[in-house]
């Protein structure tokens, strides 16, 4: 690569496989949770992964992300049955927000974190568009690196206070569900909605709330009515807007608001986030 080195390469390199792995894992996570699919412990005399057509079992070869779509053309290398372009496409979404967590965060432990959280962000993106559902277990698994995170950047204080501002997060999330079920007459934010402001609430800083909540209604706005255009019916997933916004925040808080600059080099300042 002209103009970058060996070193960098390198980093690149890792990044773009690691991303294929995150979003081979996020396809996996897409497809077993909501059948009830264990994806931690196979289940007895049950493949790791196999065709959920024929149900044979998969080799490596079969399992390469994006390749082994391209390669096979779409479809199983055993019965021939069609594969969705969505797997591929959830790799390579992966490949570029771990590329994007890359470029802001480069090559460091905070950035290995935030790199970890794709899979499963990405899984409950896709998941509550299409089951409407934010599964708990993805949820607890973003807050736990998001707590994971504040401890990195400032010790057992950061941890401690992001786990409250989680917890205060979530209570005005439900007080504003509450309030808009009352105003609407009818159900506004879903439980696992609520759940995620929470999960937002570990990672982001107070002063982030607003944007948080300003982009979320805005592209919610425009998914209702992507998703009325397309026949989808009245009620839509806010599930995807609340994902989304709180990437964009968490990306500003890294680059616009810089409340983590400088951790890595042992600078102390005045944490802006609680």
């Amino acid at each position: 690569m002209a103009g970058v080195d060996a070193r960098t390469a390198l980093e690149i390199l890792f990044v773009l496989m690691f991303g294929l792995c995150c979003g081979s894992f996020a396809a996996a996570l897409i497809w077993r949770i909501p059948r009830g699919v264990s994806w931690i412990v196979a289940e007895k005399g049950a493949a790791r992964s196999a065709c959920p057509h024929c149900q044979t079992p998969l080799t490596l070869w079969d399992l390469i992300p994006v390749f082994s779509w391209v390669f096979l053309r779409g479809r199983c290398r055993h019965c021939h049955a069609p594969i969705g372009w969505i797997y591929p496409a959830i790799e390579l979404v992966s490949v570029i927000l771990c590329l994007g967590v890359y470029a802001l965060w480069g090559y460091s432990t905070l950035g290995g974190i935030v790199m970890l959280t794709v899979p499963f962000l990405v899984a409950l993106f896709v998941i509550d568009l299409r089951h409407f559902i934010l599964p708990d277990q993805l949820n607890a698994l973003v807050a736990f690196l998001g707590v994971v995170y504040q401890f990195v950047l400032g010790g057992i204080v950061f941890a401690g206070t992001a786990i409250v501002s989680g917890v205060l997060w979530g209570v005005c999330a439900f007080g504003l569900g509450f309030l808009m079920k009352k105003i609407l007459k009818k159900e506004a934010l879903g439980f696992g909605d609520v759940k995620f402001f929470a999960v937002a609430g570990v990672w982001l800083p107070a002063v982030m709330a607003p944007p948080f909540l300003m982009w979320a209604g805005v592209m919610g706005v425009g998914l209702a009515l992507i998703w009325k255009m397309a026949g989808r019916g009245a009620v839509f997933p806010f599930g995807p807007a609340l994902i989304v916004s709180f990437a964009l925040c968490l990306a500003l808080t890294r680059v616009g608001l810089g409340l983590d600059l400088g951790q890595e080099q042992g600078l102390s300042f005045v944490r802006l986030s609680y």
